[in-house]
Parts: structure tokens; sequence; C-alpha cells
């Protein structure tokens, strides 16, 4: 019993502090799905109101269906709202296939339909050899597919002018204390 409590401790507190609501401190402004077999899946103004605010850090997280993933993180972009052909900016940091991103030159936040929410100079991946937020149409993608077979992507924006969702910090925080009371209960001090 107490080795089973014990696990069953751990794994909610773990659990209980994964929020993919949050990135790099950042709390998620909007998330959408792209599918394959659709159309017109990306919203309009997929950076909320943080290019009125002036967000100056921003971050997007991408899963797609089969198990590919990334995340990349940009500071500095204050000034960069609504522009295009910029300076290729770098990242501060990234994982999974933005690792290969190179040069964000484009960042706006507009209405569906409009220009490209996202572009790099040179980012190639295994479903792009252009990836790119973009309201056109490839092979059913708004990254500018240039292959069939991703089936569908879920993204996620983040800003430093996003809220950090309460009720998860909240929720965080009761479960924390309600697991080291049981645990307490059960072996002791902790």
């Amino acid at each position: 019993m107490k080795k089973t409590v014990g696990l069953l401790f751990l794994v909610l507190l773990t659990a209980g502090m994964t929020c993919a609501d949050l990135l790099d401190g950042m709390g998620s402004i909007v998330t959408w799905t792209d599918y394959e077999t659709q159309s017109g899946d990306m919203p309009g103004y997929i950076w909320g109101n943080s290019d009125a605010q002036r967000a100056d850090k921003i971050g997007l997280r991408v899963d797609f269906a089969g198990g590919l993933s990334g995340t990349v993180v940009y500071s500095g972009v204050s000034a960069l709202w609504n522009t295009s052909n910029f300076t290729g900016l770098n990242y501060d940091s990234a994982t999974g296939f933005f690792t290969t991103a190179s040069g964000l030159h484009f960042l706006y936040n507009v209405a569906k339909g409009g220009t490209l929410p996202m572009a790099w100079s040179g980012f190639s991946m295994p479903f792009s050899g252009n990836f790119d937020l973009d309201y056109s149409e490839a092979y059913g993608s708004n990254f500018r597919a240039s292959t069939s077979g991703w089936t569908s992507a879920t993204f996620t924006t983040y800003s430093s002018t996003a809220a950090i969702p309460e009720p998860a910090t909240a929720l965080i925080l009761g479960l924390g204390g309600a697991l080291i009371a049981l645990y307490r209960r059960f072996f002791g001090r902790v």
C-alpha cells in the first residue's frame, strides 16, 4: 500500500507540474489543429493582442499526429510586430524540428486570410521545404507542406503578454498540498 501511494504521489506531482498552457514562462494565446484533409484551419489573429501590447517575447509549439514536434522561442520582437523582411532573428531556444529554423523575418498578427503570420529564411523540415505559417493552402496545410501524409498538426502560440492561467496554478498548488498531506500520512515527514 505504501509503495502504491508513494508511486501515485510522484506520478501526480510530475503530471501536475507540466502545463501545456505554458512555454518558457509565457502563457498560451491560441491553439488550433491544421488538418491535411480540410482547408481554412488557421484562425485569424493567432497572436491575440500581443502586437498592440508590444510583446517582446513569443513562442510556438507544433505537434504532428505522427509524433514529430517542436517548440521555438524568440525575444526582442517588440519593434518587429507587423513587419516583414527584417534581419533574420535567431531563436532563444528551440526543440525538435525547430532546431533547424533559421532567421525569423516575418511577424504579423492579421485577420484570417491576411499575410504570413510567421516566416523564416531557409527553414525546411520533414513535411515542408519552406516552413512558414501561411493562410494559403499547400497539401491542405497552413505551413507550406511540400508532401502529403502529415495527417494533422496542432499549433499553439505563446506570448510574454499572455496571462498565465490562474486555475492551472491553483490546481497545481492545491494538488501539491493534498499530495504532501497524503504522503505525510503514509510515510511520515517530508
